[in-house]
């Protein structure tokens, strides 16, 4: 809590009195201000890595549409055999649908587009292997659930919240660029937990860091913001799988790189967590933000 003496000392003293953190800012801040939306833009904008490591396995992990039998296929295996067990896909020697390739002879048929276009097709996570294809995904969330556990203490108990998100942003990044590198599947579902608790983080800190600099009556408003960044994030991913739709550990690679971006740009231009200075006793630092915002 701030008395009226610390909150502001250009203003005539009247009576002592206390007053929280809302009140300061509505009284002698301002409700909602430029370099209040600056923060709340800046730190609302870690929601696109956010939504963009939750949703890219659409692409990554995407099922071929199509495949064909080869046409140079091994000698001793029959081409003509292939052909006549293809499912009906339009022409003689094309299927459309992955559970018709169970049946067929191993190098009799490939993926239109080749087997770097996403992990089931470079893993072969079909047939009897189908349900492998689950784990990456199951896992990612199950590492966000224990992410949001860890994050939330941390960020009360050891680390403050501008810390703790720019901890997060780099180890999303780091996750994320070495998802792209797993040589199997069972590589890439540990890397996707990693993903998943590394992630989880950027949520937690962002709602705290843009809803507390601003006047009570815009707080719902703002908290509204990171959802339109999550949307932002979603509406990007197309975008990029579309050009890295021959080789999934590209999207990888690409997405980890604004996280990383981020991060330098976090620690010189967001502004610490009010409360959490307060409570920490930090009355000092608590006040040079609320000068920075007062500008």
């Amino acid at each position: 809590m701030f008395t009226k003496e610390e909150a502001t000392k250009d203003v005539p003293r009247e009576e002592n009195m206390e007053l929280n953190v809302d009140e300061v800012i509505e009284r002698y801040v301002g409700s909602f201000g430029l370099p209040q939306l600056l923060q709340v833009m800046l730190v609302s904008f870690a929601w696109v890595f956010d939504s963009q490591n939750t949703l890219v396995t659409i692409f990554t992990d995407a099922q071929p549409s199509s495949w064909r039998c080869k046409t140079s296929a091994d000698p001793s295996l029959s081409s003509s055999w292939c052909m006549n067990n293809t499912a009906s896909g339009g022409d003689g020697n094309k299927g459309q649908s992955a559970s018709h390739v169970c049946g067929l002879a191993a190098g009799s048929w490939e993926w239109i587009g080749g087997n770097s276009a996403s992990t089931i097709a470079e893993w072969y996570l079909i047939c009897h292997r189908k349900f492998l294809a689950a784990i990456p995904t199951s896992l990612f969330f199950i590492g966000s659930i224990i992410g949001c556990a860890f994050y939330g203490r941390l960020t009360d108990v050891w680390l403050v919240r501008k810390k703790t998100l720019l901890l997060a942003c780099i180890l999303t990044s780091t996750t994320t660029f070495l998802t792209s590198l797993a040589p199997n599947i069972w590589v890439y579902s540990l890397l996707q937990f990693a993903n998943g608790f590394a992630h989880s983080g950027n949520g937690i800190c962002c709602l705290v860091l843009s809803t507390e600099v601003v006047g009570r009556k815009w707080q719902d408003q703002v908290g509204q913001y990171g959802f339109f960044f999550f949307t932002a994030g979603v509406l990007s991913l197309p975008f990029i799988a579309y050009h890295t739709r021959t080789y999934w550990r590209y999207l990888y690679r690409i997405i980890s790189l604004p996280p990383l971006v981020y991060a330098f740009l976090l620690v010189s231009l967001v502004s610490e967590s009010l409360c959490w200075l307060l409570v920490r006793g930090k009355n000092k630092e608590a006040l040079e933000v609320l000068q920075k915002f007062a500008r």
